[in-house]
């Protein structure tokens, strides 16, 4: 009885050593980058070489950059926009680029109020008149827009179709696409499938810009923290954290990150366009984030919640599943959804849906 028990124990104590031999050291690895017009943080943990894993990782993100931006003539997106042009309102997409523009179209179309697409991927002929990420920005001519909404039909998802095999038909020739509303978003879902392949990484955080994926497990085993960015324009303040699982998408919107003041006027026009009158939209928001679990409808999600305000968000959030933190200019903050948000910054205050829309002005 006596030499079984110790035959037990011995038994015991090489498994654990066993155990604890072929149980993998985590490493950690972070870089900072720039990518997509945006500066970028990946941060990864796991084992091998983690150093090599986020260079291909923000190699493939730049490659994706050279897919679906306008403003590269090669790209994907801007040969289709060609094509729209010189065939009448028709063009041919293939790859994964026929799910994008698929998805994006869906939640423009979702996004509908007020006579107007608050997201869409058809407003290209806009931001190329306005092109914010110019040196040297400015109001465009008042005709201009006109002419570039033209009956508002070329910058209205509605107008547009695609099938499975990726055909698309815009009743308007003059039709343009800018997934800029949604690319970040559509670069952490890349990643995404990038990091579900990789056996040796066991958690990350990629920042792209504005938008957020969080992956796996952290190494203590604690839930994600990630900050949201206080909207006065100070980057190097942080409204408040969000604790949260792996495989969980973060997207922010907000005026103050791309914008100008016309020198005539000293109005003030940032980058989130209106469809329906070609200009800045009008809110009483600075910022919307929006948490779920796709990027590309994170982040749309954030600029289309933004331009609707918190109350008309409320039933396209729920169709997604998606929460949302909503901030006003009166430094109000609202959180909607089941959200785990810590508020850090006492210049900002929790209110209720009913307090934070009496208090627009």
């Amino acid at each position: 009885m006596r030499r079984q028990k110790k035959l037990v124990l011995i038994l015991m104590i090489l498994c654990m050593i066993l155990f604890t031999g072929c149980r993998r050291q985590l490493d950690s690895y972070s870089h900072t980058d720039f990518a997509m017009g945006t500066v970028t943080n990946i941060t990864l943990y796991g084992t091998g070489d983690l150093e090599e894993k986020e260079k291909n990782i923000i190699e493939q993100v730049k490659n994706l950059e050279d897919t679906i931006s306008w403003r590269i003539e090669d790209s994907q997106l801007s040969k289709m926009n060609r094509e729209l042009k010189e065939n009448h309102g028709k063009a041919k997409v293939s790859g994964d680029m026929i799910r994008w523009i698929s998805q994006s179209l869906k939640l423009s179309r979702d996004s509908y109020a007020d006579g107007r697409n608050t997201v869409d991927p058809a407003i290209g002929t806009l931001t190329r008149l306005w092109d914010f990420e110019s040196k040297d920005p400015k109001v465009p001519e008042a005709s201009a827009i006109q002419k570039a909404l033209e009956g508002n039909l070329a910058v209205n998802s509605s107008n547009i179709d695609i099938d499975k095999s990726g055909n698309i038909t815009a009743e308007n020739k003059n039709t343009a696409f800018d997934l800029g509303a949604f690319g970040k978003g559509i670069g952490t879902d890349v990643v995404k499938e990038t990091l579900e392949k990789d056996d040796e990484i066991t958690g990350a955080m990629i920042a792209l810009g504005g938008s957020i994926y969080v992956y796996g497990e952290k190494p203590d085993g604690e839930k994600w923290k990630v900050g949201v960015q206080d909207p006065s324009g100070n980057s190097g303040n942080v409204l408040g954290s969000i604790q949260t699982d792996g495989d969980t998408f973060i997207s922010t919107s907000g005026d103050y990150e791309k914008y100008f003041v016309d020198e005539e006027t000293g109005k003030r026009y940032f980058h989130i366009l209106d469809p329906k009158t070609g200009y800045s939209v009008e809110t009483n928001l600075t910022s919307c984030t929006v948490v779920c679990d796709s990027g590309l409808n994170s982040d749309g999600l954030s600029t289309a919640c933004f331009s609707l305000g918190a109350e008309k968000s409320q039933e396209l959030l729920k169709k997604y599943d998606a929460s949302a933190i909503f901030v006003d200019k009166q430094k109000h903050v609202y959180v909607s959804g089941d959200l785990d948000f810590d508020l850090a910054n006492d210049d900002y205050k929790m209110v209720s849906l009913e307090k934070f829309e009496s208090g627009k002005k």
